[in-house]
């Protein structure tokens, strides 16, 4: 097992344990700044990825109305997002 993996998963069993980092530290034979550095470094890791997320979008009315400065008004359907979007990209 590649140290990087041992670091992870001393970090997990350490959250599972209930144990302050002090005694988990005597426990598994580990300075505790060294296991602080490995508790920084998994936080920069799962920082750093990306989630995916599904927005749960329920349209305010069943239509929008678009006004141009110029005093233009249209009205879309609301499921219709992206033909509203290309509608602001010509003004």
């Amino acid at each position: 097992m590649k140290k990087a993996e041992q670091m992870r998963q001393a970090v997990q069993q350490w959250k599972e344990s209930g144990l302050t980092q002090k005694a988990y530290c005597e426990k598994i034979g580990v300075k505790r700044t060294t296991f602080a550095n490995w508790v920084g470094r998994s936080k920069e890791k799962a920082a750093g990825g990306f989630i995916a997320v599904t927005p749960q979008v329920k349209p305010v009315s069943e239509s929008i109305e678009l006004i141009y400065p110029n005093g233009v008004r249209l009205k879309i359907n609301a499921t219709h997002i992206s033909v509203l979007s290309d509608l602001i990209r010509i003004f």
